[in-house]
């Protein structure tokens, strides 16, 4: 009686349709069975056609839904319930979910003729209003079928130019130009597709532009894209790849360069080549439009490396500064010491550069072959001028303050490189490497008293020891002193607490020591002592220093030094100093003990008949003995900021170097 009532209560569809819904939670074959007569009784109704689909969607068939949805889709275009499914099936196949109903759709897609597949992405196009949905469709069917690329690219691509110019983007990094460019344009260039050359040099603007303002952000985050799709998992392979397609499209030799591994030496021997063919060419022929544009994107990497390994260290290791070290012309004892040198006399001219962490070696390299490519663009007044206008067009100045500043140093252009380090730093960490490069700036230019005030600058604000940085260990100090035939050395010292120390107390000492021994004769102990006390951080490499330093003593028969006692706790230099106090030793007047130890304010001398003093120089010297535990890198911070007069002072009547 009850399915009586039903059957005069509904239509008659409705009523195949209920029975099929009924059968479905028990007995699927049933179910099919009424669908099946319902769609052969009704085959224009909507209702019906659609439950057939939902019904085979429901029990997991993709094949058989994709037959009802082919249906439906063609004989009911304009129904709201279908495009709710459309949207559904185009945003599953954007997506890379791995939700059950997404990975359905994606596979029912997949059963539908390829001409129904074409039909529909163009059609769910262009009933879009919203431009950035439209033009994700339009991708999606180049994609799928490239052979539409002809017909469907060319449209494309004015409709993404057209809306990132009428967008509210500020910066090349949206959505829209993530989309021209690592989507898009690939496809064009593989395609037979013919565009103007004026047309793929302003295509090619745009792709370096957007990619390299991608690489140097920060957050690397594209407005209006969710995050997965905002991702760009290898920015250099994208504008290679589009610098190959569209070279080959403009009939460049340097196109197939990047379609080649990444090898730095590789590519930088094409671009020379290249380079020369151009210069040997006649007048009307020239071109450096390929030259420009491939040596700006390989010198882009070049730099995007090097500031990497700068900015970031490796494998964990902090940041790096490039500094003015130093060298000594004294001969090699060893075989491997002169082949060394012989290796570094192949270019005596240029400075000798080194690296103080073991993990960015290649940090020199980068930057080696990212000025010989920067030289090249500044060569001919043709190139240099195409280059200034692609420079403007990037706004490289953002991007190029560091390595123009290495650059200045490297190449001695100490005036320029003083007006760039006039804009104050942002944080501590960029005030310490600022100061770091002014005083390397002064170095070279022969200015020691001002390069050192920077040195202790630095030295007082150095943050307080940590456990979690490492120092470079004993010794460490001999990568920033080299032999070599070369007049500069430059090196990459790591902007680590112990690093910094060690270099600022190796310039000290290398301006004490040059103080010290410039000159014959009694005098200059307040430098002497100096660079005792500071030979003391780096034992005992500097061992044969402290050696030199005591003979001198002796030279001049005598030594006064109020900071002994507070700051001298070497052991070693202590039993020199003891011995120098006997017969044997000379019994040196040494005025070392601070008026708290000799109230008579007298030298301390073995000579005379003054036992007390002796005691009390012995007892003094046991006493200093006792505390070289101390930590040698906090009593040398200590030092150099209590005694910065004291130091600046003893180097002012420094001589001439």
């Amino acid at each position: 009686m009850a399915l009586q009532d039903e059957k005069n209560n509904a239509t008659d569809s409705e009523y195949v349709i209920s029975r099929a819904k009924h059968f479905l939670k028990t007995d699927t074959a049933c179910a099919k069975v009424w669908i099946v007569t319902a769609r052969t009784l009704f085959p224009d109704n909507f209702v019906v056609q659609f439950e057939a689909y939902n019904l085979e969607k429901s029990i997991q068939n993709p094949e058989e839904a994709a037959k009802c949805f082919s249906e439906v889709f063609e004989k009911f275009p304009n129904r709201p319930e279908l495009w709710e499914e459309v949207d559904a099936l185009t945003a599953a196949l954007r997506s890379g979910s791995f939700e059950p109903n997404c990975n359905f759709l994606r596979d029912m897609f997949g059963f539908l003729l390829p001409e129904v597949q074409q039909k529909l992405l163009v059609v769910t196009a262009d009933r879009s209003e919203d431009a950035m949905e439209h033009c994700r469709l339009l991708l999606l069917l180049l994609q799928r079928f490239p052979q539409t690329v002809a017909t469907h690219g060319p449209k494309l691509l004015e409709t993404l130019l057209t809306a990132e110019k009428h967008s509210h983007h500020k910066n090349s990094i949206n959505c829209y130009r993530k989309l021209l460019v690592c989507d898009l344009l690939p496809l064009l260039g593989s395609s037979s597709v013919v565009l103007p050359a004026k047309q793929l040099f302003r295509l090619l603007n745009k792709a370096v532009e957007f990619l390299l303002c991608y690489v140097m952000s920060p957050n690397k985050v594209i407005q209006d894209l969710p995050e997965l799709e905002s991702r760009i998992e290898d920015p250099w392979a994208h504008l290679f790849l589009i610098v190959h397609s569209v070279g080959r499209k403009l009939g460049w030799e340097t196109s197939a360069m990047f379609s080649q591994p990444w090898n730095k030496e590789l590519y930088w021997q094409k671009i020379q080549k290249v380079k020369a063919k151009v210069l040997a060419a006649a007048e009307e022929l020239r071109s450096f439009k390929e030259i420009m544009y491939s040596a700006t994107v390989f010198f882009l990497r070049c730099l995007h490396e090097y500031r990497t390994s700068v900015d970031s260290g490796a494998g964990g290791d902090p940041p790096l500064v490039l500094v003015e070290a130093f060298v000594s012309k004294e001969a090699a004892a060893d075989s491997c010491k002169a082949k060394r040198r012989r290796a570094e006399q192949d270019d005596g001219t240029a400075p000798l550069l080194t690296v103080g962490s073991p993990g960015a070696a290649g940090v020199a390299t980068n930057f080696l072959v990212a000025l010989g490519c920067w030289d090249l663009l500044h060569g001919p007044p043709a190139l240099e001028k195409e280059f200034a206008k692609l420079s403007q067009h990037l706004r490289l100045d953002l991007c190029l303050g560091d390595f123009l500043l290495d650059a200045m140093l490297y190449k001695q252009v100490s005036e320029e490189a003083l007006f760039m380090l006039q804009s104050p730093a942002r944080t501590p960490a960029a005030e310490l490497r600022r100061n770091l490069r002014l005083a390397s700036v002064y170095c070279f230019k022969g200015d020691s008293r001002t390069s050192l005030e920077y040195v202790l600058q630095v030295v007082g604000a150095l943050p307080a020891p940590s456990a979690a940085q490492g120092g470079p260990g004993p010794g460490g100090g001999a990568a920033l002193l080299r032999v070599t035939s070369r007049d500069r050395h430059l090196h990459y010292l790591p902007l680590a607490r112990a690093h910094v120390l060690q270099y600022c107390v190796k310039s000290l000492l290398i301006c004490l020591e040059r103080h010290v021994f410039a000159r014959p004769g009694v005098g200059a102990d307040l430098a002497l002592g100096h660079a005792v006390t500071l030979s003391q951080y780096d034992w005992p490499a500097e061992e044969a220093l402290a050696a030199r330093l005591l003979r001198r003593i002796q030279e001049n028969g005598s030594f006064c030094y109020k900071l002994f006692r507070a700051y001298v706790v070497r052991p070693d230099i202590l039993e020199e100093f003891m011995f120098l106090s006997t017969e044997q030793g000379g019994a040196l007047p040494l005025g070392i003990l601070s008026s708290s130890q000799h109230s008579g304010q007298r030298r301390i001398s073995t000579r005379g008949a003054d036992k007390g003093v002796k005691e009390d120089f012995k007892l003094a010297m046991k006493q200093q003995v006792a505390r070289c535990r101390e930590p040698v890198d906090d009593l040398v911070v200590k030092f150099l900021v209590s005694e910065r007069a004291s130091v600046l002072q003893s180097l002012a009547c420094s001589p001439p170097e």
